[in-house]
């Protein structure tokens, strides 16, 4: 196991960054503006006269977001992915913990802010009515009861498989930001990616140092890189949510090759043309 050690001066400066550099944000903005809407839409079509109960009904429907199928059923996946945090907290954090206290000290800030995303995509899913409200919770408790071996041990090891996982995840939201035809959950959107963008500067430029320390871990790296598996890939549907979203655009093999694995590959100053090869498609 790598000695973290003389790296603590580092690692406490990206500690610093990632606090600094944060926006704090509230589910309460997202909430008034999903309400506004609603309100809007009912506004607009009951006017000032009396109404009966089912167009009343019918008005709180109509001022749902314009969100196609696909996005909702790509949005529902994310959540799905976020709500595996219980156990990343459990398996990781111990690890993390032996290879430094300031390793552990950022997880535990990276699980809050985690648990924040999938709580926002879950309001909104629900409050919107995106997806069958009990086809999600069920796909939830499913998640939930597979359970997940942790991906890694090492500290190392875990901080190479949480930079893909959080390029990953920033890539997708980006993308599925740019398509989807309701703002709201756009400016949601990215949020969440400027959350991703901070966590994987922590990890990337932490396996970075210690690359800088240790050139042979590049080995660890291309282990990362040959075998990474996405949390979701424990849902019984899990390929038929991937053909959707690969069909959609918002990922596939060449998305993940060109902007997840060739960026870390070259932040790190690494070539490993198997990895490249792996993901080529």
């Amino acid at each position: 196991m790598i000695d973290f050690d003389p790296l603590e001066k580092h690692l406490a400066r990206l500690l610093e960054r990632h606090d600094r550099s944060r926006t704090p944000w509230t589910y309460d903005d997202l909430i008034e503006r999903m309400q506004d809407r609603r309100l809007d839409a009912m506004v607009r079509r009951l006017g000032d006269g009396p109404v009966d109960l089912a167009s009343v009904r019918a008005a709180w429907t109509a001022g749902a977001g314009p969100l196609h199928p696909d996005h909702a059923k790509a949005l529902e996946t994310a959540y799905l992915g976020e709500t595996n945090l219980p156990w990343y907290a459990e398996n990781l954090y111990a690890h993390l913990g032996r290879g430094h206290p300031l390793l552990a000290d950022f997880f535990r800030r990276w699980v809050a802010e985690e648990d924040q995303h999938g709580r926002a995509f879950e309001i909104y899913l629900l409050m919107d009515r995106a997806v069958p409200s009990a086809e999600m919770l069920d796909a939830k408790t499913t998640m939930l009861r597979a359970g997940r071996p942790a991906p890694a041990v090492d500290p190392f090891e875990i901080m190479v498989y949480t930079s893909i996982q959080e390029l990953s995840t920033r890539v997708f939201y980006a993308r599925l930001s740019r398509v989807v035809a309701d703002p709201l959950l756009a400016d949601l959107l990215r949020r969440v990616q400027a959350d991703e963008s901070l966590h994987l500067a922590f990890y990337r430029d932490a396996v970075r140092l210690a690359l800088r320390q240790r050139p042979e871990l590049a080995e660890v790296v291309h282990r990362g890189l040959m075998g990474f598996r996405e949390p979701v890939t424990v849902l019984p549907d899990y390929e038929e949510r991937k053909a959707l979203i690969w069909d959609t655009g918002l990922s596939n093999l060449q998305v993940f090759r060109t902007e997840v694995v060739e960026p870390l590959l070259n932040y790190w100053g690494l070539e490993d043309p198997a990895a490249r090869a792996r993901w080529a498609g």
